[in-house]
């Protein structure tokens, strides 16, 4: 007759099994990791519902940043219908001009958008509130009122909000940007950490923007001007040091008000718009900053502009790089297509006119998390 097993065998089979069980959990957390990782955005917003593990996962820091690092840029319109008081978010989904709707949450009353970071949009209204959006997720966060808001004149070149990303804190921050006293020549800024309570004032910087800044790798950029006239300069601020710092414009006779910066290929741009009003054929020229020394300028594209823009006085709104193609958003309600391998240098029409005036924005999906924990971790 057999005797009984013992109580050390009986505990090195549990522990044994209990061993197995946890190396197939881990691999079985891997394969469903590497789905969710080919997954978009819109997919794992609902994934995220379907139990606490997925949740989980699905919030955690390393795969979200992962997962938005193999998103690809679009291009967001966002216009405001004010006679049925609602606003419209609208993605470029590909070359072919196939767009999709976006959803937002009825409580969100803002009125517009001061710039895309993440996937994140941060909105305003004439009051100074400044609030957060995912779209992809709907989930929103109304942040503090800044300190110092300027009323209906809070969404201006003197006075605008970035949001932007410190890529080594793993931070969201938002900087307002707001004129100083008056009469002074001085752009003064206070910055609010997602996460944290209050705004923090960090300084001013001489010459006041010329036009809402841009958001590239953790800097905001803003062209500026002396009273009334354009200077040769762009203010930056680094987000991770919150410093200042001063970048000179490429050498050229003048600028005037005929230039704007956007990102492409997430990179900081120039945009300049040359001929006169004389009848010289009107050109675009995109000249791109050096991501290595951060000083000097690199000439990438000249685009000629479409015959009807001749008598025109405008500056180029934005541009994005997508599939292969440069969007320009030239006018209240047009966006233009350039394709730099075609054989023509003409800006052409991409879409029929908007109904509404819209803004454009550089814009990727993204499930970032918008709930107040996530960022007290």
């Amino acid at each position: 007759m057999s005797s009984p097993p013992s109580e050390a065998l009986m505990g090195g089979k549990k522990k044994a099994r209990a061993l197995e069980e946890e190396d197939a959990r881990l691999l079985c957390s891997d394969a469903l990791t590497e789905v969710f990782n080919r997954l978009p955005a819109r997919t794992l917003a609902s994934c995220r519902m379907v139990c606490k593990s997925w949740m989980s996962l699905l919030s955690d820091l390393h795969f979200v940043h992962e997962h938005l690092n193999r998103g690809q840029q679009k291009l967001l319109l966002f216009a405001n219908d004010r006679v049925n008081d609602r606003s419209l978010s609208t993605v470029l989904a590909d070359a072919n001009g196939y767009m999709y709707q976006l959803s937002r949450p009825s409580a969100s009353r803002s009125l517009f958008v001061h710039n895309s970071c993440n996937g994140l949009l941060c909105l305003g209204d004439s009051r100074g509130a400044v609030e957060l959006l995912n779209p992809t997720t709907g989930e929103s966060l109304l942040l503090p009122t800044p300190e110092y808001t300027a009323g209906s004149s809070q969404f201006s070149s003197s006075n605008w909000h970035s949001l932007g990303f410190c890529a080594s804190t793993k931070e969201h921050k938002v900087a307002h940007f707001y004129p100083g006293d008056l009469g002074s020549l001085k752009a003064c800024c206070e910055i609010f950490t997602i996460g944290g309570r209050a705004w923090r004032q960090i300084g001013s910087l001489d010459g006041t923007p010329m036009d809402r800044g841009m958001h590239v790798n953790g800097t905001v950029y803003y062209l500026t001007k002396i009273r009334y006239v354009a200077s040769s300069r762009i203010n930056c601020l680094n987000l991770e040091s919150e410093k200042f710092d001063v970048l000179m414009l490429p050498p050229r006779k003048t600028y005037g008000r005929h230039c704007s910066l956007s990102e492409l290929q997430r990179r900081l741009c120039l945009l300049v718009v040359d001929g006169t009003l004389e009848g010289l054929p009107r050109t675009m020229d995109i000249l791109m900053l050096d991501s290595n020394d951060k000083r000097s300028w690199t000439h990438r594209y000249h685009i000629s502009l479409p015959l009807l823009m001749q008598s025109c006085y405008f500056t180029p709104k934005h541009a994005v790089s997508h599939d292969g193609k440069i969007w320009v958003q030239l006018f209240a309600r047009s966006l233009y297509c350039y394709d730099p391998n075609s054989n023509s240098e003409e800006l052409e029409i991409a879409c029929p006119e908007s109904e509404f005036p819209f803004s454009t924005h550089t814009f990727v999906e993204s499930i970032v998390p918008l709930r107040q924990h996530y960022f007290i971790k």
